[in-house]
């Protein structure tokens, strides 16, 4: 069996399949329809998104691999109840095929992203101890890249317009390949800049300048070792992007024995179903404070709660598990092919978006 990742992995193993006759399981992670909605397409604007985007292809490519995969595998019930159903799949893929899909979440790498002390950690520390100062107390630790939809600087508007949560922690913004972003910004990509400067404008203009601190943190094994040093302050984590299809980043963090605050929108909301974490309304700055205050509050119980479900659910040897059993229990697909090219379906779908 062949396992596909993403729209060009997945066409890559409908290519294979007819080549050797091996079929293939499907993750498609994002999907191109919400793409095609999330940047405002229109009729008017198709042809300058068709340029730039190829959404006729890569949609028309998604469905085929719908129509082919084995098995379809999503990382949360939201993944596959709401993307699958978009209408640009309409007739490629039944969501309520139970044959067809598996929800499958990915795992955390538990050798890396632990609670228990690695080599190297000692290291870490000591590059730590300058840019944290010696006074011992929490921080908010924010480690997500320079995306608009991660929503950093809502964050650090909650900071802003929170006396109690600038009372109770500090902010940390780990940002790689720079270590002071107030006087090193210009290195960064223009889109990497755009982000970053309003987030510096927010925290400068609310006089917080000397209670954050930035992280150039380099590897995986930097960023968890980092998480550990952070939780020994009693700090939390937060992901506040606006969407969050899945949401690894807290997971790594609880296993790390960091509580975690995150959007509400998404994957993180299943994650955190039994209260494992703190959900919060990432358009609304006083909620995401409310959410940080909590978590800091109920640290102890936070973190012992996620700890369990991340070593019950979100492991690799889990996703490895369940990927083992998808594959064991599939049935080839009588299905053909559908036209390579979407352009007409998508053209009929913004005319016509309700």
């Amino acid at each position: 069996f062949f396992t596909a990742h993403y729209g060009d992995g997945g066409y890559c193993a409908i290519l294979a399949e007819v080549k050797t006759g091996i079929g293939f399981i499907f993750t498609g992670h994002s999907l191109g329809a919400q793409k095609l909605d999330k940047l405002g397409s229109t009729s008017e604007n198709l042809p300058a998104m068709e340029d730039r985007y190829r959404f006729s292809r890569r949609i028309a490519a998604e469905r085929m691999i719908m129509r082919r995969a084995h098995r379809i595998i999503t990382s949360t019930h939201q993944e596959r109840y709401e993307q699958y159903s978009h209408r640009l799949y309409a007739g490629a893929v039944d969501v309520n095929a139970h044959h067809t899909f598996r929800v499958q979440p990915p795992g955390v790498n538990t050798k890396i992203f632990t609670d228990d002390a690695q080599a190297g950690d000692e290291r870490v520390e000591r590059e730590l101890a300058d840019k944290l100062g010696t006074d011992g107390g929490p921080f908010v630790l924010v480690s997500s890249r320079l995306d608009e939809k991660k929503n950093i600087i809502g964050v650090a508007q909650a900071f802003a317009r929170s006396s109690t949560l600038r009372k109770r922690a500090r902010l940390a913004i780990c940002i790689r390949g720079i270590d002071d972003p107030f006087t090193d910004i210009s290195v960064l990509p223009s889109a990497e800049r755009s982000v970053l400067k309003p987030v510096l404008d927010t925290i400068e203009g609310a006089g917080l300048r000397e209670r954050t601190v930035f992280l150039n943190i380099g590897s995986q094994r930097e960023l968890a070792a980092t998480y550990r040093r952070m939780a020994a302050r009693g700090s939390v984590f937060a992901l506040t992007a606006f969407y969050e299809p899945f949401g690894l980043a807290p997971i790594e963090a609880a296993a790390c024995g960091l509580a975690c605050v995150a959007t509400q929108n998404g994957g993180p909301s299943e994650i955190f179903e039994d209260q494992s974490g703190v959900l919060v309304d990432p358009f609304d700055p006083e909620d995401i404070a409310r959410g940080l205050i909590d978590a800091l509050s109920h640290r102890r119980t936070l973190v012992e709660k996620a700890r369990r479900r991340v070593l019950r659910k979100y492991t690799w040897q889990q996703t490895a598990s369940g990927y083992l059993a998808a594959i064991k229990d599939t049935a080839r697909p009588d299905n053909d092919l559908l036209n390579p090219n979407a352009l007409d379906l998508i053209r009929s779908y913004l005319e016509n978006p309700t």
